[in-house]
């Protein structure tokens, strides 16, 4: 009955949006995504051994060895403008983390037949909803706002029609701008229990604040900025595992550049502090890094090549901090590596697919990328290693399983290669159709199983095709 409720008024809150727009002739510029996605990945498990996948190693539950599955991503952007000093915006999606899985919400009445079934299960959710105050000075934003930062590698919008997760806040934020100085800070508050598990006097609420400096130059295509957060998070607090108290400060360093012909960005994030048992490994401290490198060279109004790379740290499960980088699940690189969490195409209850972020690894990427007309093709091949490992009688830390693990045998830092190709079709200016093939040549990083005997490994491929409305 709860969840009724609840669903019934998203719907009635939505409706309150489209009916309030006629009665009081506000502007309103309606904006969002649609997209639709199907895809097959054969051989996930990257091995044909049997396992139950209790060993923590790499080795994937047995169920099926090749995963086929559709989604729908929706966002509605609804802007209302209020006067010239005065903007509300929205976002609203449905199903779980912006994206529906086809098929998940269907439902069938007893009395209905074999033939005979509707998807009534989906709910609307309420993802942003801000106000932006205008006056001379600053903008003003106050309510449930998502943020971007640099390359979105830690701090990540999701303004793509297909990523399903973004960093998101609920506060007040001020954007102050001196010529080509921008001084943003932020005040906001991520999670409170709700009534049934924590009283509202503070102690079970996890709170952040930050502020971004930033140097942007139009006139020599030059960006210099530096992100500094801190995040409170109360021992009663039940956003992380374990209700431990968290403290955990942020650095966030940005430099881009852009030429006539050549670009790049940086970023490096690093974290430091209390991570409580967030990481499953009891009151640990973290101190962590990342070095995320994008770069892009365009050859003439067709080709263009770039390099990316990057040194994203991992835990090694011996040390006292943790010292493992997650990047945004949004961050992504290939059709294959670190795209899923593949655990999830066995164990749903335990593991989104979709949640998975690059971890504990240092690759480099090349990529061409050729557009004429209405058609794009986009080529990429990655190699990457295992910054940390796990060496036989010593503790390692599993990072898809989240957890510490005392290793029975040596594994392998090679994870392989990956080739990727792509294309794109611009149907009309707001309606994009592609597809793409994705072939990972397996390392023996994943043969390890944390067993007497190393697992055969499979090469693993994955194609698919998108159809992305934008509007």
């Amino acid at each position: 009955e709860g969840a009724y409720v609840q669903s019934l008024n998203r719907y009635i809150f939505l409706a309150f949006l489209i009916t309030s727009t006629s009665a009081y002739s506000v502007p309103v510029d309606w904006k969002g995504s649609l997209a639709f996605d199907t895809q097959i990945i054969k051989d996930f498990r990257r091995t044909g051994n049997n396992c139950d996948g209790t060993q923590d190693g790499e080795c994937i539950a047995a169920e099926e060895n090749n995963a086929r599955f559709q989604s729908l991503t929706l966002k509605l952007k609804p802007q209302f403008i209020i006067n010239d000093d005065v903007s509300m915006f929205a976002e609203l999606s449905t199903g779980n983390t912006r994206t529906q899985n086809l098929g998940e919400a269907t439902e069938v009445e007893d009395s209905g037949g074999s033939y005979f079934a509707q998807t009534t299960s989906s709910t609307v959710n309420l993802n942003q909803l801000y106000t932006e105050l205008y006056t001379d000075s600053a903008l003003y934003r106050v309510g449930r706002f998502a943020k971007n930062y640099g390359l979105g590698a830690v701090l990540n919008s999701g303004n793509k029609p297909t990523d399903r997760f973004f960093s998101g806040y609920e506060g007040i934020e001020m954007q102050l701008k001196l010529n080509n100085f921008h001084l943003t800070p932020m005040w906001a508050k991520l999670h409170t229990p709700d009534s049934t598990t924590g009283n509202p006097n503070g102690r079970y609420d996890a709170y952040e604040s930050n502020i971004i400096a930033k140097y942007d130059s139009p006139s020599k295509n030059l960006v210099v900025g530096v992100l500094y957060g801190q995040r409170e998070v109360q021992s009663s607090n039940t956003l992380y595992t374990g209700n431990r108290s968290q403290n955990v400060t942020i650095i966030d360093v940005f430099f881009s550049k852009e030429w006539e012909k050549f670009s790049f960005g940086l970023e490096i994030p690093m974290i430091s502090g209390e991570a409580g048992n967030a990481y499953n490994t009891g009151s640990a401290d973290i101190d962590t890094n990342a070095y995320i490198l994008e770069s892009k060279y365009t050859v003439n109004n067709k080709w263009k090549v770039g390099l990316n790379a990057g040194m994203v740290k991992g835990d090694d499960g011996e040390s006292d901090s943790f010292e493992g980088m997650y990047l945004h699940p949004n961050y992504q690189i290939a059709e294959v590596m670190f795209r899923y969490n593949y655990h999830g195409f066995t164990d749903a209850n335990s593991y989104n697919i979709y949640n998975s972020s690059i971890v504990n690894t240092t690759y480099a990427q090349l990529f061409a990328h050729y557009k004429k007309g209405e058609w794009g093709w986009k080529l990429s091949a990655l190699m990457a290693k295992a910054n940390t490992v796990a060496e036989e009688g010593k503790d390692f830390y599993n990072h898809q399983k989240k957890k510490v693990v005392t290793a029975s045998d040596d594994q392998s830092d090679d994870m392989g290669y990956e080739f990727d190709v792509a294309f794109e079709y611009q149907w009309n200016p707001a309606v994009v159709f592609s597809g793409f093939l994705g072939y990972h040549v397996v390392g023996d990083y994943y043969a390890f199983s944390n067993d007497t005997e190393d697992l055969d490994i499979n090469n693993v491929m994955s194609s698919g095709m998108r159809l992305s409305v934008n509007f």
